[in-house]
């Protein structure tokens, strides 16, 4: 006679090998746009070679066509933003040379899971150099700004490619291409300027320490350089992967002078006071 054995089943899921993986994110000072794409690659996973793309639609990603499919055994994901080249670990990625308003930097992900029914989270970090300008005209009214761009002295990288390897117990690795650009250029529509309003400009770079920068304004129609220096005529080093802000109410006045308007540096995420400096 045979034994009767009893099992619950209750509380257990399994997932059949080549069942589509579903994928939600998390973010860090990104803020995305419906149907931007993303691409997401793992080398254990059955689908297309090089990574598979995919839409952001609202917490979760919806593929492009083809999607990966879970294999065996423990997955490593790889994603970056926007989508672009994956080749094992490594993403490549590019910062333009020439940027509008709505340009945003490059962000990646690493994640491990094995066969679930849960979705994969990605938790993505940025990977780009921020600098956000914030100038004004003082007491003057009627001031047009209608160009803008950052330059490095000595033709230090501020655009272009690079690679990122992605490591599970370390920051990415980043590889800076040979072929950059030490120039950035934002595209404006002229803009009038009054007494107290400012002009925001923002800036993303290469993720690397930037110094030797100097800004460039079209004022009126001529050029005005604002030299990212402190007092002592030194270079200020911008860190890489940070926010940097530089706030100067009364650069765009008429009555500027080089040497006597101030700026304010806010460096995001660091323990330091904000303070001001004379150039």
């Amino acid at each position: 006679m045979a034994a009767l054995l009893l099992v619950s089943c209750g509380k257990w899921t399994y997932t059949s090998k080549g069942k589509p993986i579903s994928f939600t994110f998390s973010q860090t000072a990104m803020n995305w746009t419906s149907d931007d794409v993303i691409r997401v690659n793992s080398p254990q996973a059955s689908g297309p070679g090089g990574g598979a793309d995919y839409t952001i639609q609202g917490n979760s990603l919806t593929p492009v066509g083809t999607q990966l499919r879970w294999g065996d055994g423990l997955h490593s994901f790889y994603a970056v933003y926007p989508a672009g080249e994956i080749s094992g670990n490594v993403v490549s990625a590019n910062i333009p040379s020439t940027q509008n308003a709505g340009t945003k930097g490059v962000m990646v992900a690493y994640a491990e899971a094995i066969r679930s029914q849960e979705a994969v989270n990605l938790p993505f970090q940025h990977l780009y150099t921020t600098i956000e300008f914030v100038v004004g005209t003082g007491n003057f009214d009627g001031i047009e700004v209608s160009g803008f761009r950052l330059e490095s002295a000595g033709g230090g990288a501020l655009a272009g490619g690079f690679k990122a390897a992605l490591d599970a117990q370390a920051d990415p690795a980043v590889t800076i291409d040979p072929s950059t650009s030490s120039q950035i250029t934002v595209e404006l529509s002229p803009v009038i300027l009054n007494a107290g309003q400012t002009l925001r400009i923002t800036v993303v770079a290469l993720p690397k320490d930037l110094t030797n920068l100097t800004a460039y304004f079209v004022v009126d129609g001529e050029e005005r350089d604002l030299p990212l220096v402190n007092d002592y005529g030194a270079p200020i080093v911008i860190p890489a992967c940070h926010k940097t802000t530089i706030i100067s109410n009364d650069f765009l006045a008429p009555e500027y002078v080089e040497g006597s308007a101030r700026f304010k540096v806010t460096i995001e995420g660091q323990d330091v006071d904000d303070y001001d400096i004379t150039y």
